[in-house]
């Protein structure tokens, strides 16, 4: 987010610090009326959001009907407006329902510009693969202009791309960063420092843990009425009864665990009447393990056809700068933390090149050749791993692979974080979730591994073919990069 994006202070930010600014001797002094003015902001904030969900349907309509007439203008025509409502309504509907599909509309995505885009383009263009559809099957395709529908359809993705980034900076300085109606009740327990702007505690509302005093139930019904969540803080021996309650109200409803975060669990299952934390995933499903293989073998085997021909000739640089082999071939962690041989051109001298990789590249190396820098500053150096791929050992996308000696503030990987094992749940990759995030090159502090790590964590967890196609898209994006040295 950039300076013009900064999200502006809340309507609730004056209340909010005069509030948790009180002394906790003042608990119970709170005046009732004062904490639910300070929910209707809250609950403001969903209306609001709700709002900017309109105004992305809004904005998309207008988007087609506009391309529809200008459409009409550019190929020579007079505007004819009701050609262009018609067509409009025709094709909004299929392009609404594709939408429902992708959540192009939904509320959470208008703050995101990418999200934004990408699930309104998903949408888009499967309306525009039934539009053809239709006119093939009613064998009218010949009477349509594909030079007008061209230009419409370019049109309607510049203006409904225009309107999707001005609403998500809109929605942005509007609403911050956090854009939702989260109210955290504390019982008994100190309010977290990270608290968030619908931080209450019981006391304070009037909440006492009694299900036998229906004007308790009702009380805790009012307040959590309009959120989009309610969030308990309570010590162990309340839990079970704050269960019970939160029970009874019509809202997502949460009770924070503290003891679980270091066992940082995936998700909970309940089964033969127990509860069980779900700790890892494992391996892809089959159906996922192979339409990832089929969309690596086929990606992999088309770009080694178009990069062959350069591949020889970065070969042959390498070759003639310096005396070596033109391929440098080094031990990695691969799929289940198996060793394998990756296979990158030769960027170093090759009397000086670290095949157990503890000594990191640092910047002007003197042990990179002028090649071998140029290799790195452009990623070409990694092009060699196709073969990689093609031998089954690493992905296009996934997390990069690590040396066995690769180490930050002079420590291992694994002894910084034993979590680090867990990435190795999936193939390796080429490119990855961290590397388009900005985090490549040389691990110099713990917090250089730390970023990594839990952008590749967050990878394995959702695994998705169109999580891949996006991260290979924004790849060409970070080609290029400071780090990359």
């Amino acid at each position: 987010m950039d300076g013009s994006e900064r999200a502006l202070p809340s309507p609730s930010a004056a209340w909010a610090a005069d509030y948790f600014d009180s002394p906790l001797s003042e608990v119970g002094k709170i005046d009732p009326s004062a904490i639910e003015a300070r929910l209707n902001q809250l609950r403001a904030i969903k209306f609001k959001r709700r709002v900017f969900g309109l105004a992305l349907i809004a904005s998309d309509a207008v988007a087609g009907f506009a391309a529809v007439a200008l459409g009409q203008v550019s190929y020579g025509d007079t505007i004819d407006f009701g050609s262009a409502l018609a067509t409009a309504a025709v094709c909004f509907p299929v392009y609404f329902l594709a939408a429902l599909q992708t959540a192009a509309h939904n509320p959470g995505v208008a703050r995101r510009t990418g999200d934004s885009i990408r699930t309104a383009g998903i949408a888009f263009l499967v309306t525009t693969a039934i539009f053809f559809g239709a006119l093939f099957v009613a064998k009218i395709g010949a009477s349509v202009s594909r030079v007008q529908v061209g230009q419409t359809v370019a049109y309607c993705l510049l203006f409904g791309t225009l309107g999707r980034i001005v609403i998500a900076r809109r929605f942005r300085r509007s609403l911050g960063v956090q854009p939702y109606a989260d109210l955290c009740i504390y019982d008994e327990v100190p309010l977290s420092p990270a608290r968030g702007r619908g931080a209450i505690r019981a006391s304070d509302a009037g909440l006492e843990l009694n299900l036998g005093r229906p004007e308790m139930v009702a009380r805790l019904g009012d307040l959590v009425r309009g959120m989009d969540r309610v969030v308990v803080h309570c010590p162990p021996e309340k839990r079970e009864a704050w269960s019970r309650a939160l029970k009874c109200v019509d809202i997502r409803s949460e009770i924070v665990m503290p003891e679980l975060t270091r066992l940082m669990p995936l998700d909970i299952r309940y089964r033969s009447g127990e509860v069980s934390l779900v700790l890892a995933n494992g391996p892809l499903r089959w159906h996922q393990s192979c339409t990832k293989d089929i969309f690596d073998y086929t990606v992999a085997g088309l770009a080694f056809i178009a990069t062959a021909p350069l591949m020889l000739v970065i070969a042959l640089a390498v070759k003639l700068e310096s005396k070596g082999p033109a391929l440098f071939v080094q031990e990695r962690i691969g799929l289940g933390n198996r060793r394998f041989r990756i296979w990158k051109f030769r960027t170093m001298r090759a009397d000086r090149a670290d095949h157990h990789g503890t000594i990191s590249t640092r910047r002007d190396d003197d042990r990179v050749t002028k090649v071998g820098r140029f290799l790195r500053r452009t990623s070409l150096d990694e092009l060699p791993q196709l073969f990689n791929v093609l031998a089954g050992q690493m992905s296009i996308v996934g997390p990069r692979p690590h040396a066995a000696g690769s180490r930050a503030d002079e420590l291992l990987f694994w002894d910084i974080d034993q979590r680090y094992w867990h990435r190795h749940s999936v193939k390796p990759g080429i490119t990855g979730l961290a590397q388009i995030r900005g985090f490549r090159g040389t691990t110099v502090k713990r917090d250089d591994l730390e970023q990594r790590l839990y952008a590749d964590l967050e990878y394995a967890a959702n695994w998705s073919l169109l999580n891949d196609l996006r991260i290979i898209v924004q790849t060409f994006g970070v080609l290029l990069h400071r780090n990359a040295y």
